[in-house]
């Protein structure tokens, strides 16, 4: 899976408390607001040969430009390529698309917002299309679909009770699927391997703990210390308040029965952007 795909599965599923701290693993889902096509510009600058940009909505990064030559992109979620151009011309897009949900993926080219052209893509085809005249061109991808079933784990509130201290660190692995957050001292994830909390003194552990059902039941977390168990607990989706006695070495909390399935993702890849301005 790869780091895109991994975000959207994150992002769709995971509780409010680690969605933030995972809106840079994709822009893919977050919903486009007011118009879909760029407001109108004058061309600013008129490259040769022309380069394209990516966008995305909402995001705050600088525009992303297209290094790679001939040109090409893959939308994995939401967003458009942007680039301006001084005279007329044609558009020609070589383009391949992963139906899912139903759809197939649609790409609408703009100049000027306006739309000029719209077309799917349910598999790979050549189009060529006319640009009327200069200004800013924009390549948009705004019918993106992600759909998975799939396990996941939430603890919540965690508070450690020792004699003379009450901090700890938690490492969470990035193949885990997760991420912690510091400040509500909660972390979710998906995967397999282990998280690691590593307390200031032995004491005792609090936390609320919940997961989501798939596959036809919810995720089992197993805490062990030193290689011995010391719990498991058959999560549900309303969180559960639990207590733990642990030592003062690191506690290892996993998932042990992880459950992924993909059900739909559908894509758009350019695999050739090329416009040639008239003469």
């Amino acid at each position: 899976m790869t780091g895109q795909a991994l975000g959207k599965v994150l992002l769709a599923g995971l509780p409010l408390l680690a969605v933030s701290a995972l809106v840079a693993w994709q822009a893919g889902q977050l919903p486009l607001k007011g118009r879909v096509i760029v407001p109108d510009a004058e061309p600013s600058s008129c490259e040769a040969p022309l380069k394209f940009k990516v966008a995305f909505p909402d995001g705050p990064a600088p525009l992303q430009a297209i290094s790679t030559e001939p040109q090409r992109h893959t939308f994995m979620g939401n967003s458009w390529l942007t680039a301006d151009i001084c005279r007329p011309g044609t558009l020609r897009v070589v383009g391949e698309g992963q139906v899912a949900g139903g759809a197939a993926p649609q790409l609408r080219v703009a100049l000027n917002s306006k739309v000029i052209w719209v077309g799917k893509f349910s598999e790979k085809r050549e189009v060529l299309i006319p640009v009327p005249a200069a200004g800013h061109l924009t390549l948009g991808y705004f019918n993106d679909f992600y759909r998975s079933e799939y396990r996941n784990a939430a603890l919540e509130q965690l508070k450690l009770i020792a004699a003379g201290c009450d901090t700890f660190e938690m490492d969470v692995p990035p193949d885990a699927g997760g991420t912690w957050n510091a400040q509500n001292r909660s972390v979710g994830w998906l995967f397999a391997p282990s998280l690691t909390l590593k307390p200031c003194a032995a004491g005792m552990l609090h936390f609320r703990a919940s997961g989501r059902t798939a596959g036809g039941k919810s995720a089992t977390l197993e805490f062990s210390q030193g290689g011995k168990v010391l719990g498991k607990v058959l999560l549900s989706e309303a969180a559960q308040p639990l207590s733990l006695a642990i030592g003062s070495g690191p506690l290892h909390i996993r998932i042990l029965d992880p459950y992924f399935k993909e059900l739909g993702d559908r894509n758009l890849t350019l695999q050739e952007i090329h416009f040639s301005p008239v003469k």
